[in-house]
């Protein structure tokens, strides 16, 4: 990038001495361009800026062209608001000046006798305040990345938190916690509509002989495996989850008797189909037994149903395992 000095002024003498007078205090970062008028002037601001250049001062001095002061720095203050503009004050009328003033900026008021005022100092500062501004303006965008990545590293925290608040680190679904907040307010809902609900309780049998036999690892992935093929079963309306160990619980909204034993069944036949391969190539198979419950007007909560599916599981395990069966007042 580089910075530009834009010197305005019909008078070539003046426009020589601005020269003469920059030169001697700038370095080659900075470019001096002197243009005999303000059209010219802001042609060649515009293609500066175009080309990633900083249009750092400009000094306007007396001028002929149809484009006058003050419309060439509000066209210039619009692309380039920085601009430090120095005006010869007998280059303005009040009326223009006042225009510049409300709309656009002025640096410094200077009599078009160079000699008369320490030219070269203002220059100097003018360089020195935009060089501030400048620094300000990167730190401000340091600044904004940081918070810019710092907002995202906390947002992405808070969904990981999140999702370690809501699901069961070692079966995917949700956990305990989570399974009853969802549920707890579709049971209120249910019972004031009057709409039917079935629950799921679902135990993996035998399952300490699993990891008796293959250890805890293998156990681990029964548990993932069901968790899966389960998962997979339901609907998207449903809602399951890990209620511990090898136990887990579905609540089926909208749904009857009849449509949650073909649903249970399913989950029943496919855990029975399932074989898992170990690392030494041993296949392990695995059943589950199901307990089914019906929403009741005499269910005040999410308790109350899976208590009843729960009775409905261990009435299963009773029986032999592998197989469905239904709380017995919703079978009478």
């Amino acid at each position: 990038m580089k910075y530009i000095i834009a010197c305005i002024d019909k008078d070539v003498e003046i426009l020589d001495e601005l020269y003469n007078k920059l030169s001697r205090i700038v370095d080659s970062d900075y470019v001096i361009e002197s243009y005999i008028n303000a059209e010219q002037a802001l042609i060649g601001c515009f293609n500066n800026i175009i080309a990633g250049n900083e249009i750092l001062i400009t000094i306007n001095g007396n001028n002929t062209s149809q484009v006058s002061y003050d419309e060439f720095l509000l066209e210039l203050y619009k692309n380039s608001p920085n601009t430090k503009n120095i005006v010869f004050k007998e280059s303005l009328s009040l009326e223009s000046l006042e225009n510049i003033i409300n709309n656009a900026s002025v640096y410094k008021i200077i009599p078009r006798k160079l000699k008369k005022v320490d030219f070269e100092l203002i220059v100097l500062e003018a360089i020195k305040l935009n060089a501030q501004e400048r620094r300000l303006k990167d730190y401000q965008r340091v600044l904004e990345d940081a918070v810019d990545k710092r907002t995202k590293e906390l947002n992405n925290i808070n969904v990981k938190l999140n999702v370690l608040a809501t699901i069961d680190s070692l079966s995917g679904v949700k956990n305990r916690r989570s399974f009853f907040e969802s549920c707890s307010p579709m049971i209120s809902y249910n019972r004031r509509e009057k709409k039917q609900l079935a629950t799921l309780m679902i135990d993996i049998d035998k399952f300490k002989l699993i990891n008796d036999s293959y250890g805890h690892k293998i156990g681990d992935n029964i548990i993932k495996l069901m968790a899966k093929s389960t998962e997979a079963i339901l609907r998207k309306s449903d809602v399951f989850g890990r209620l511990g160990g090898e136990e887990f619980a579905a609540v089926l909204p909208s749904t009857s008797l009849r449509g949650a034993l073909i649903v249970a069944e399913n989950i029943r036949k496919e855990m029975e189909a399932l074989e898992y391969k170990t690392a030494k190539k041993q296949l392990v198979k695995f059943t589950v037994s199901v307990g089914v419950s019906m929403l009741c007007s005499t269910d005040n909560d999410l308790e109350a149903v899976l208590h009843k599916a729960d009775l409905a599981l261990y009435e299963a395990k009773k029986l032999g395992r592998n197989r469905v069966e239904v709380y017995e007042e919703v079978s009478e």
